[in-house]
């Protein structure tokens, strides 16, 4: 693909409520994404019930993907555990793996300490690319300091362009896919340094 055009395309965020993709759903998307986040679990008890099979067409029709966690992690153990379920989980084609982290839902400790330790616990696993998800006003609250150990930050704002730093911006939850029929959240890559190409290679290294 052209990465000038690729550049131009949408990049959606794919999870169980778009459904389970179809063969033509996912051929006619290939030439409508830069690349695809798909999510691969709600939690360390909950899979996204068709992250396997959309994954798998993915694959299937060498469309680049990362794929996130939203987290529910209630301590610093959980966390860790969390990661490394999530790991396990995932396609290993996926170019990078992302922390959707966006809701508070800590017993105890330090948010910014359980989202380091995710993080570590990540990249004890894989030299993949590690991206921290969040709101804005999310990030600065709960995770100030731990979303700039990662190594790229995806930020949500839709009323605005984030004004902390952000590699890949989520600018809606509007975005209509001709492929899928349907609106989905939608991103634009906005670090120039780190453009399509850097997002869809397979390690940092």
């Amino acid at each position: 693909m052209d990465k000038a055009y690729a550049s131009s395309l949408t990049i959606p965020d794919i999870s169980e409520w778009q459904g389970k993709l179809s063969t033509s759903q996912v051929r006619k998307l290939k030439k409508q994404v830069s690349f695809i986040i798909n999510r691969r679990q709600y939690g360390i008890y909950r899979q996204d019930k068709f992250a396997s099979s959309n994954t798998k067409l993915y694959q299937k029709f060498h469309i680049p993907f990362g794929e996130y966690d939203f987290a529910t992690f209630h301590n610093y153990q959980e966390a860790k555990s969390e990661a490394r379920e999530f790991y396990y989980r995932s396609n290993k084609h996926t170019k990078f793996y992302v922390l959707d982290y966006e809701q508070n839902n800590m017993k105890y400790g330090n948010t910014n300490t359980a989202v380091s330790d995710w993080y570590r616990e990540m990249r004890k696993f894989t030299s993949k690319k590690i991206i921290f998800y969040s709101y804005q006003e999310f990030a600065i609250k709960y995770a100030n300091h731990a979303r700039k150990n990662f190594d790229g930050q995806w930020i949500a704002n839709y009323t605005k362009k984030p004004t902390i730093k952000s590699d890949l911006w989520q600018y809606t939850d509007k975005k209509y896919i001709p492929a899928l029929k349907q609106a989905v959240d939608s991103s634009e890559i906005t670090n120039p340094n780190k453009n399509v190409t850097w997002w869809i290679s397979n390690t940092l290294f």
